[in-house]
């Protein structure tokens, strides 16, 4: 599926529209609300036995050849675009000073929503974590009042984070890193809130960055615990799969969401077709799941919705990046899968060490896999995630003075 993405050659809409042809609706429903064997303690498939397979390798040569054939388009459309783009500068700075109220209106539905639940098993966070007790409905509450007055917004950041303290409580911190997007969207709101538009790019870059995260972590699973999803096409979703083979489509899934989760952070004008893209998957799943799926993945889609009408200012972060840094970002996302591969080991040996033992040959593996991904980001990160020399002294200064 993720193949078909390498035909567009004319322009990127056609490479988008025949992404969202090729992308299965249903598998973007979240596997852990549904799927009744899952367990994060069970020890995930080993990477090499997935990446090693014939339908794993194929898939990954067609995103690599799909990722390579965006980028170019994408770079021999963008100078169509310039001139658009100067003569909406003006509505897209409004529409970035915007985006904060948006997210912080979208929060307060999202906890209010949360709040007319069950009281006797309220939703804390997500779908799947559940409490009783007064005090989960007066922490949404509180939330989704004092979010809505920028003066506020920190104690509502406070709250955000209670409940997400709580989920790694309750179900382990491996288990929230599905969730981080959470994380995101509070440090968004919180530097809204109280840096302003100084502070506007790091903002942007946290709250994408954590969502790509966000995006790219459940890919993995339907990679490394494949069974999960197969329990929910087994029963639920069995008319999505369209009588294909359901490892095949389970795989192609998990590819088809790293792809668009790696240009929703590195892309340029791909960056907004992949949000939009995500964005509607994500509202075209709902009628096949169910309201849960609607009310768990609001602060996402609201979040796609923000970069699908902003520009990505990673992806024209450096002169480098404007001229199109193809082959860079096509070996970042070569090294990506088996490096989130290696992470998702890693950090699962860590959550749960196999009778008492650390550092196994598994986590060993882990870890190699993990470093040329950490070293490729360390390489980039000076020119996509810039850290001006100038905050390091105001920095300084403010420590000197607070001394």
């Amino acid at each position: 599926m993720t193949i078909d993405l390498h035909r567009g050659r004319s322009a990127l809409p056609l490479t988008a529209t025949g992404l969202i042809a090729a992308c299965p609706t249903g598998a973007q429903a979240h596997v852990k609300w549904f799927s009744n064997v899952v367990n994060c303690a069970n020890t995930p498939l080993p990477p090499w036995s997935v990446i090693g397979t014939p339908l794993f390798i194929a898939l990954l040569v067609g995103a690599v050849l799909a990722l390579l054939g965006v980028f170019t388009v994408e770079r021999r459309v963008l100078p169509r675009f310039e001139t658009l783009h100067q003569v909406h500068a003006d509505w897209k700075q409004r529409f970035n000073r915007s985006a904060a109220w948006l997210l912080r209106i979208g929060v307060c539905v999202y906890f209010l929503s949360l709040f007319t639940q069950d009281s006797a098993a309220r939703m804390v966070l997500t779908p799947e974590l559940k409490a009783a007790g007064a005090w989960v409905g007066i922490v949404q509450l509180l939330i989704a009042t004092l979010v809505l007055w920028k003066r506020t917004v920190p104690l509502a950041v406070l709250g955000m984070l209670s409940l997400y303290a709580y989920g790694v409580w309750a179900a382990g911190w491996f288990h929230m890193l599905d969730y981080v997007y959470f994380l995101g969207a509070a440090a968004f709101l919180w530097l809204d809130a109280t840096r302003g538009a100084s502070q506007h790019y790091v903002a942007f870059t946290l709250l994408r960055v954590s969502a790509g995260f966000s995006f790219m972590w459940v890919s993995i699973e339907k990679w490394l615990y494949p069974q999960w999803t197969y329990d929910i096409l087994d029963h639920e979703l069995s008319m999505v799969t369209m009588g294909l083979d359901k490892a095949f489509f389970v795989s192609s899934a998990g590819m088809v969401e790293f792809c668009l989760a790696l240009l929703l952070v590195l892309g340029r004008l791909s960056s907004q077709v992949a949000s939009l893209i995500l964005l509607v998957l994500m509202v075209a799943a709902v009628p096949l799941v169910g309201l849960i799926d609607a009310i768990g993945h609001a602060p996402l889609m609201i979040v796609l919705f923000i970069f699908s009408a902003s520009q990505n200012r990673i992806g024209y972060r450096t002169e480098a990046a404007r001229k199109g840094a193809d082959l860079g970002h096509v070996l970042t996302f070569a090294l990506a899968v088996p490096g989130f591969m290696g992470l998702y080991v890693l950090t699962h040996a860590l959550a749960y060490p196999a009778a008492g033992e650390l550092w196994t040959g598994r986590t060993l593996l882990g870890l190699a896999m993990t470093l040329p991904l950490l070293w490729r980001l360390v390489r980039t990160s000076p020119q996509l995630f810039p850290v001006r020399r100038r905050s390091w002294r105001d920095l300084g200064g403010m420590t000197a003075q607070a001394g």
